[in-house]
């Protein structure tokens, strides 16, 4: 069992103190940046949150932010559970799948209080057995839901749509003119940037689950080569396992078109991340990146683990949105598709505009974080009051997220 370590803060107005277990291969990625959003609203209520989490970066982004973080292995669900669960009391626990699924029912178990769980891709993860235990089930989009019927998951009236949401006074629109974007990420580019030049980002978690999205990218450098085109210039961002894999691939482009066209980032910050989408002329993403390049008002091709889905234009959107931009999905894809795709629209600045507009309207009005905050807020009420007598008389999340405003952009 490892040590209870916790980063203590104090809140003034705390009325609930929520869990939220995570577990994760990858030190950050998409799912850390969900659980970031969760921890920010509970927060800014005035409310109490801790982080159950392994020990590293994500443990320490945590501490930084002023969160109590509890670092466990995960390798005793039961000791940790009783440990924690004598140590410290909850009102909710927040749930995310897996081994802290699996902690969390313990705690919630033992303290007597409501458990929620998110899911987030293609898999169930005991809930046919058990999905009792969970006063709700949030799923990032209608087909991860889908796939949970598909799979003969009971008590359907508790599984609800909470999906990624894009901070949008974070990844806003940036430079008007082309020239002034190119130039604002120049530096990256050690052969320079030319007037014609196109800048591609690839914002992705090279993770082991990863291979479709990666092997999709890799697949039109190919076709880049063959048809030598130089002005295609590709930034990449993220880390992970298969890094290696594709720096082996961006150097056989390089080496075959006698030019630096890919260039590599690694893991960075949400604020350079905006930068770089606003800068793009296309952004190539899964899931949770896409929705923020979208955010940017920057075009973008979804691809995501589970399905290629391709250009987010007014027919993709509606596909896009179902399977959380890839995430769920068949994995068809077509040797030279994405190449295609790309060739299709890059040197097409007026569509390009059109579907950066398309693409920011959309986020402003389905998946702003200012509304989905309010409204998990008022999840967490409910919850709560079903088990409990109600929070000071009141059961309007409104009145409690006063700070928050929230009005389409």
């Amino acid at each position: 069992m490892n040590k209870l370590i916790l980063n203590q803060c104090s809140i003034i107005g705390k009325i609930m103190h929520i869990l939220i277990p995570v577990f994760f291969k990858a030190p950050l990625g998409g799912l850390h940046s969900h659980v970031y959003a969760q921890a920010r609203v509970i927060t800014k209520v005035g409310w109490r949150c801790t982080i159950l989490c392994k020990p590293g970066i994500f443990a320490q982004q945590c501490r930084d932010i002023g969160l109590d973080v509890i670092e466990d292995d995960f390798k005793d669900p039961s000791g940790s559970a009783t440990h924690i669960a004598s140590a410290l009391k909850f009102d909710i626990v927040h749930a995310h799948p897996f081994a802290s699924r699996e902690i969390g029912q313990r705690i919630a178990r033992k303290l007597n209080i409501p458990i929620m769980l998110t899911m987030h891709g293609k898999y169930t993860d005991s809930l046919e057995e058990d999905s009792d235990d969970f006063s709700r089930i949030f799923c990032v989009s209608l087909g991860v839901r889908d796939h949970l019927v598909k799979k003969g998951v009971k008590n359907l009236h508790k599984i609800l749509i909470y999906p990624n949401a894009v901070n949008t006074d974070l990844f806003y629109s940036g430079h008007s003119e082309r020239l002034d974007r190119i130039n604002a990420i120049s530096c990256y580019f050690p052969n320079g940037i030319e007037a014609n030049d196109r800048i591609i980002v690839f914002s992705c978690r090279m993770g082991l689950d990863k291979k479709f999205i990666l092997n999709c990218v890799i697949d039109a450098w190919a076709y880049q080569a063959k048809n030598r085109l130089t002005t295609w210039n590709w930034l990449v961002v993220g880390d992970g396992p298969r890094r290696p894999m594709l720096e082996s691939a961006a150097n056989e482009l390089n080496k075959e078109l006698d030019r630096q066209c890919i260039n590599f980032t690694g893991w960075q910050e949400e604020e350079k991340l905006n930068k770089f989408y606003q800068s793009a002329d296309l952004v190539v993403a899964p899931g949770r990146s896409a929705l923020d390049a979208l955010g940017s008002n920057r075009p973008v091709i979804a691809i995501g683990s589970q399905s290629y889905i391709g250009i987010i234009n007014e027919e993709n959107w509606y596909k896009g949105t179902y399977s959380n931009f890839g995430g769920v999905g068949e994995r068809v894809y077509i040797s030279g598709e994405l190449y295609k795709d790309i060739n299709s629209i890059i040197y097409d600045d007026e569509r390009l505009a059109v579907l950066g507009r398309l693409g920011k309207e959309k986020i402003s009005y389905f998946y702003d974080q200012k509304y989905w905050d309010k409204w998990l807020v008022n999840q967490y009420r409910e919850a709560y009051e079903l088990q409990n007598k109600p929070l000071s008389g009141e059961t309007d999340a409104s009145k409690d997220l006063k700070e928050i405003s929230f009005q389409p952009n």
